[in-house]
Formats: C-alpha cells, sequence, structure tokens
C-alpha cells in the first residue's frame, strides 16, 4: 500500500517549523542558509496573511519550511551544489507539497505559467545584475494583495538597489528586515502595468529626478508638468544642514593646527613616515 503524504494542519506546521529553526543548521548547505531570526519573521509574516499558495527562487531551509507552511509550494533552484540534494532529501520537507523547477531561475521564472496567485514570493535566485529584477518583474504581477514579497541579500549593491525601489513603491508596505531579508506586504494599489512605461507614476523616479529647475535649459519650460502632471517641486533654498557648521569648524581647527609651530616641528618626520609608507607600496 503507497502511504499517504501527511495532513497538512496548522498545529502540525508549527511543530515542524520549531524543529527546522532549532535543529537544522545555518551550515545546512554550502551555499548558506538563513538564519533562526530569518526563518522566524518569514514563520510570522506568512501566518499573519494566511498564506498557501507559495514560490521562491533558491532552495534550502527556506524550502523546507515554506513545505510545511504552505499547501502549495514552488521552488525554483539550480542542481548545483549540494543544496537541491540537501534539501530534497531532508526529512523534514513535505514533498507532496512541494514542485521543484530544475534550471537557472532567470530562465525558467519567465517560462513559468503561475495557474493561481501568489500569497508568499521570496526572491532569493542569482544576484548578479540584472537577475533579481528580472526575477521581480515576472513575479510582482502574481502576487495577490495582502501578500508577501521577500526579497533576500539586500546588502548586496544589486539587490540593494531593487529594495529602495520596492520601498518607494506605492504597491508594497515595508514590514522590516531581518538581517539582510526584507520583507514588503502587497497594497491595494492597482497593479503597475508590466507592458507599459509610466515611468513618473513611480515614486523612486519622482524622488531620484534630477532638480527640475537644471534641466529647464535643455527641455524647456514646463517640461517637468508635462511629463509628471504636476508642477515641478519647490526651488526654495533649503534649510541650512548642521552638519555643514560642524564641518567648516573642523577645517578651522586643521588650519590652526597646520600653523603652529608644533606642525612645523613635526614636518620632517612626516615626511619621513610618507616617504617609507611609499617605498612600501608594490
Amino acid at each position: 500500500m503507497i502511504a499517504k503524504p501527511p495532513v497538512f494542519t496548522p498545529d502540525r506546521s508549527i511543530t515542524i517549523v520549531k524543529k527546522i529553526i532549532e535543529e537544522v543548521s545555518p551550515s545546512f548547505h554550502a551555499s548558506g542558509s538563513l538564519y533562526p531570526d530569518v526563518l522566524w519573521k518569514i514563520f510570522e509574516e506568512h501566518q499573519a496573511v494566511k498564506a498557501r499558495v507559495s514560490m521562491e527562487t533558491g532552495c534550502g531551509l527556506s524550502t523546507l519550511l515554506l513545505s510545511n507552511l504552505s499547501e502549495r509550494h514552488t521552488a525554483f533552484t539550480l542542481p548545483y551544489g549540494d543544496s537541491l540534494q540537501n534539501t530534497q532529501n531532508h526529512p523534514y520537507l513535505r514533498s507532496a507539497a512541494t514542485k521543484f523547477v530544475i534550471g537557472p531561475s532567470q530562465v525558467m521564472v519567465p517560462k513559468w505559467q503561475f495557474s493561481e496567485p501568489l500569497d508568499f514570493a521570496l526572491i532569493d535566485g542569482p544576484h548578479a545584475y540584472p537577475f533579481p529584477d528580472l526575477e521581480y518583474y515576472f513575479v510582482y504581477p502574481h502576487i495577490r494583495t495582502g501578500g508577501v514579497l521577500v526579497i533576500d541579500d539586500i546588502h548586496i549593491p544589486t539587490i540593494h538597489r531593487l529594495y529602495e525601489f520596492i520601498r518607494d513603491d506605492e504597491m508594497w508596505e515595508h514590514r522590516g528586515d531581518a538581517r539582510t531579508t526584507a520583507f514588503f506586504r502587497r497594497t491595494a494599489s492597482p497593479v503597475f502595468d508590466p507592458f507599459g512605461d509610466n515611468w513618473p507614476g513611480q515614486k523612486f523616479n519622482r524622488r531620484h529626478f534630477t532638480p527640475h529647475e537644471a534641466l529647464v535649459p535643455l527641455f524647456g519650460a514646463g517640461w517637468y508638468q508635462s511629463e509628471f502632471g504636476t508642477p515641478g517641486p519647490s526651488t526654495a533654498p533649503a534649510a541650512p544642514d548642521p552638519r555643514d557648521t560642524e564641518n567648516a569648524d573642523l577645517r578651522m581647527q586643521v588650519a590652526t593646527l597646520r600653523a603652529s609651530t608644533s606642525w612645523r616641528m613635526t614636518r620632517p618626520l612626516r615626511e619621513a613616515v610618507d616617504w617609507v609608507r611609499r617605498r612600501r607600496q608594490p
């Protein structure tokens, strides 16, 4: 007789979650794993939205966790290294609820046909530009209102820029970070048209755009109103920055020091030290 897969119940999932977080080492595979506090945050956000359908790019401890929290989980991952093998062979994986899509996620995710809205999505695939952005592009339209988006490794510059963009976007509410993993909740704002180009409608572009008055000679008066639909931001002078006063005081102290007798008397010693440093450089 074929054994039936374990029944999905909240009580069972919480028990297994505790075992995964408390018993499985972060050195679970060579590529590195999420720490317990990050896994607890995943658990909390998943439970808060009563997620049933989830996906991720990459695999590891997060896969063990999400396979036990979700009714259906999909992991897009590669067969390289030991992460896939260790995950698939681990006794805490709920394999009946998990589908592995093998291949580069920047290739497999665009091909995938999501048959139902996503309640929970974790982006932790390739980190080189433009792959995190590409994964986001093919995943975000499928995340339901109230769903969760998780971005891992936001300390990496390519991913940090995506993190900054999402924090500005009206579609997302920033739920906080755990170590270098960021958590967002999908708001009720309309989905940004994945086939359009309304760049002025994106808050990130509005916030980081070159001061509009500097572009008047290039584009002419009224160009900002034409692009953004609103008058240009205020051109009133900014309030004085306290740091400017501190920097001025420091410059004065340095100038006073250099004019002092002790500075002149120690000059030969400083020049000798600089000469030795230059000689030691390759």
